[in-house]
């Protein structure tokens, strides 16, 4: 042993740290006492013994030894490890071991240090502990934020779609309100719910206005009646026809029926499910009685959302009092024996007067073709309505329905909105745009006030009719788009065609069908359908439940001239309604034009005096018809063949004129 490892050897007896010294062949040269009392091991039997002997019990050496490797290597081997000491206990070391050289710089010997971090390494292994339990308190924090976010989510998705929902529940009760009849109605129906429930049959059994049958419904469209027909083989294969109404009748639970409960669905029903592999049932209420029973089936297995399924019950709740009311009225219609075949709306246009009558079926015609049609009259008409009711009837009506105003932009902006631009076509023109006549491919474009064009753009127009081809502003690509153009007008283009203000080519192309809208004032036997179509429309926007008009305010509104047509009609209506308190409109509710007129009758019209008297005794009797007929001295018959003829009829059943 070299003097200076004595010499260390010494100065680290009295350390606390661990030494010992190795020969090349293992044997422990020196040991400090600190060791030797770890071990228990007496210094003086350890010196000479091989390391793995004293230390570790074993009789070769370990497979890691580090001493080892510091005899191979020459150079300094550092290992952290974990000694079980005689008594069993496990401690924790760091140990260095070094390299003793003599002068050549032969490895003679290796000393190896070790250092106790048991108590160091458990306080890490503490705070190790802890950081991870914060880090998981973070993690799990994180992960609440985020569920409490998708929660959040989720909750706002479902009021959005509850909101959506009950937008598109009152957009539907208001189109459902304009129908007049209950084909109509119960057609419409079904067209929701084959949107809402694509593939599947539609099973309205309703019952008649004495509940002791349902309506064949026979003759309604075919997504009605068909399911209808194949039920009532349905019964006659089972034998279960008898006993449907009382069944019916018997129901007591509003509620709808699904597969889970399949045994409250009604007897009659429960073969006929048989044939879909997923369905649901739901008995039609009014005033805590069942009135018919609607089924909805399909061929392919489905899951129903719940949301899908409250809409259905809501829908029905809603209207479940109108479908009743329609099948009243028309029972009425039979028992009077004069059911009406005259349509009193079409679309969005209401009137049941012979010109609306010819213009009903003029429409039914055209909507088959795609020729180009010419719409004509004067402002508040309805020519737009007119338009619409063309492209819903047509075989474009899933394609897009757009308008463009002429008499709203300048020359230059009304050729780019109808053909587009290319981008750099003109200053302001950044990026590429399609114009009315692209978005309108497929479907039909509506051109208002069409004798307001320019010459150059009446020659493109003009162009496009031919050919339908067209190019953008500043593009030089011809663009080929299908597309069916109906016009209105407000003016005589055959006159500005006379004066060379308009083009004579573009005017037969554009006048190849055309349709003359009358003046309200020349079908004033319209005006109390259009005033309780608008009183609903109003009362739904203003939230409102005005019931009717006092006859002074019905009066004003039928001897009025309505100069500004259907739309002033409607402005009238919309002013009442707002600043009514009441269920009835009366003529101090009207616009000031309207109770500052004169509303003495004066006209030289036998007819129209007859009218007037007719109207007013009505008025005054309160539309008791028996006796407005003494009041007139003519018989009851009499009295109900001058109410067709006048167009009175109408309003004594939708009750407009019942108070004074």
């Amino acid at each position: 042993m070299s003097q200076k490892v004595k010499y260390f050897c010494r100065i680290c007896e009295s350390l606390p740290d661990h030494l010992v010294i190795y020969d090349r062949h293992y044997r422990i040269n020196l040991i400090n006492p600190a060791l030797g009392e770890l071990y228990q091991v007496p210094i003086r039997e350890a010196i000479g013994k091989h390391c793995y002997e004293v230390f570790h019990r074993r009789h070769s050496v370990c497979e890691d030894c580090q001493v080892r490797e510091v005899f191979r290597s020459g150079a300094t081997r550092q290992r952290q490890k974990i000694i079980t000491l005689p008594d069993g206990r496990q401690r924790h070391f760091i140990t260095h071991c070094y390299p003793v050289k003599d002068g050549a710089g032969k490895i003679m010997q290796a000393l190896e240090h070790s250092r106790e971090v048991t108590e160091y390494l458990s306080l890490e292994h503490r705070l190790q502990v802890a950081e991870a339990e914060l880090r998981h308190a973070r993690e799990q924090d994180v992960i609440n934020n985020r569920r409490l976010e998708e929660a959040l989510a989720r909750r706002y998705q479902e009021l959005s779609r509850t909101q959506h929902q009950l937008e598109t529940l009152y957009e539907i009760t208001r189109q459902l309100s304009a129908k007049n009849s209950l084909e109509e109605l119960v057609s419409f129906l079904e067209e929701i719910t084959r949107e809402l429930f694509p593939d599947s049959d539609a099973l309205f059994l309703i019952m008649n206005a004495s509940r002791d049958r349902f309506l064949p419904l026979g003759e309604y469209a075919e997504g009605v009646a068909q399911p209808l027909r194949r039920f009532c083989q349905k019964l006659e294969q089972t034998g279960r026809a008898g006993g449907i109404i009382r069944c019916l009748k018997d129901i007591k639970d509003p509620h709808i029926v699904t597969g889970d409960d399949r045994h409250k669905l009604p007897v009659f029903l429960q073969e006929y499910v048989n044939d879909y592999a997923s369905w649901f049932g739901l008995p039609i209420f009014v005033q805590q009685e069942s009135i018919g029973y609607f089924f909805l089936g399909s061929q392919a297995s489905q899951m129903y959302r719940q949301e899908d399924l409250h809409f259905i019950h809501a829908l029905f709740a809603q209207n479940a009092g109108y479908i009743r009311q329609l099948v009243l009225q028309e029972a009425k219609k039979l028992q009077w024996g004069q059911e009406e075949t005259e349509k009193v709306s079409h679309g969005g246009i209401i009137g049941k007067s012979k010109k609306m009558q010819e213009i009903y079926e003029l429409i039914d015609l055209i909507s088959k073709s795609d020729a180009t049609v010419l719409i004509t009259g004067e402002n508040g008409t309805g020519k737009e309505l007119v338009a619409k009711a063309i492209h819903q009837h047509s075989h474009r009506q899933r394609g897009p329905f757009v308008v463009a105003n002429c008499s709203a932009y300048s020359p230059t902006l009304l050729e780019s909105e109808l053909f587009g631009h290319e981008r750099g076509a003109f200053t302001g023109a950044i990026r590429q745009r399609k114009g009315r006549i692209e978005r309108a491919h497929g479907g039909t474009l509506f051109l208002d006030e069409i004798g307001d064009i320019s010459p150059a753009t009446q020659v493109l127009l003009l162009r496009f009719l031919q050919d339908h081809c067209f190019e953008r502003v500043g593009g030089e690509r011809p663009i080929e788009a299908d597309v069916r153009v109906l016009a209105a007008t407000n003016r005589d283009l055959r006159r500005q065609v006379e004066a060379r203000e308009f083009r004579d080519d573009l005017y037969y192309r554009l006048n190849v069908i055309s349709i003359h809208l009358p003046l309200l004032r020349e079908r004033k036997e319209d005006i109390p359908l259009l005033t309780m179509h608008f009183l609903e429309k109003y009362n739904q926007k203003e939230n409102k439940q005005v019931v009717t008009f006092a006859a002074n305010a019905m009066e004003a509104l039928m001897e009025y001239e309505w100069p500004g047509n259907v739309r002033q009609l409607e402005n009238a209506i919309s002013h009442a309604v707002i600043l009514v308190q009441g269920e009835v409109i009366r003529k101090r509710h009207l616009p000031r034009f309207l109770r500052e007129r004169v509303t003495t009758f004066v006209s030289t019209s036998l007819a129209q005096n007859e009218r007037h008297l007719i109207l007013r005794v009505l008025q005054e009797c309160n539309w008791n018809k028996h006796d407005a007929a003494r009041r007139l001295q003519v018989s009851r018959s009499t009295l109900y063949s001058k109410l067709r003829r006048y167009g009175l009829e109408k309003i004594g059943r939708r009750s407009v004129s019942i108070q004074s």
